[in-house]
């Protein structure tokens, strides 16, 4: 149960990768990291445009000098400073999940990622390896796992009352997610 208590002493430094203006999913997880206060937003690449990402940040009373271009500026300054980040949240476009985690991992951070992690068996292998290696966390968020009409589902199923399921169909269309991902062009440097 929520009550927002400050569980630990000094919150955890974190930063953001995506999730800046327009972002589907960036305010949520800014709200949920921050309303305990075991959490503070220390530094973010918060966009694909450098500039606008800067701007972004500056609302959310970041300190300019740590506010960066790209995730991999972003983890290689952080290091350099005895007060950098020991976390990070990825609200990045879903083709760029994989390769941000494995570089947030690679820099020795705990990460919370937007789903998908990644694509496939062996790109999830390769993250379990390297988080257990730096001894970090990996959370992927699965908002709706806990939900009401999920819990109420699942014990229908569990009690027989739908009988046998042979299909689930779902459907998630909405901003750029309505189009074939075989056509979505991701940046060259996936910030």
């Amino acid at each position: 149960m929520y009550y927002g208590q400050r569980k630990i002493e000094n919150p955890i430094r974190w930063a953001m990768v995506g999730g800046g203006i327009g972002s589907q999913i960036g305010y949520i997880h800014r709200s949920a990291a921050l309303r305990d206060f075991n959490f503070q937003l220390v530094a973010g690449a918060f966009d694909i445009n450098p500039e606008r990402g800067k701007a972004f940040g500056k609302e959310l009373h970041i300190a300019e000098d740590r506010l960066y271009p790209d995730y991999k500026t972003m983890f290689a300054e952080e290091a350099k400073r005895a007060d950098g980040i020991q976390a990070v949240s990825i609200a990045t476009p879903n083709g760029t999940h994989y390769e941000i985690t494995k570089a947030a991992l690679e820099a020795g951070l705990h990460v919370v990622c937007e789903k998908p992690l990644c694509f496939t068996t062996k790109e999830a292998e390769e993250l379990e390896a390297l988080a257990q290696k730096q001894n970090k966390i990996v959370g992927i968020t699965y908002g709706y796992a806990g939900h009401q009409a999920i819990e109420e589902a699942r014990q229908l199923v569990a009690e027989g009352k739908l009988g046998k399921i042979r299909i689930v169909q779902l459907q998630f269309a909405h901003g750029f997610h309505n189009v074939a991902v075989e056509k979505i062009q991701l940046p060259p440097n996936g910030a």
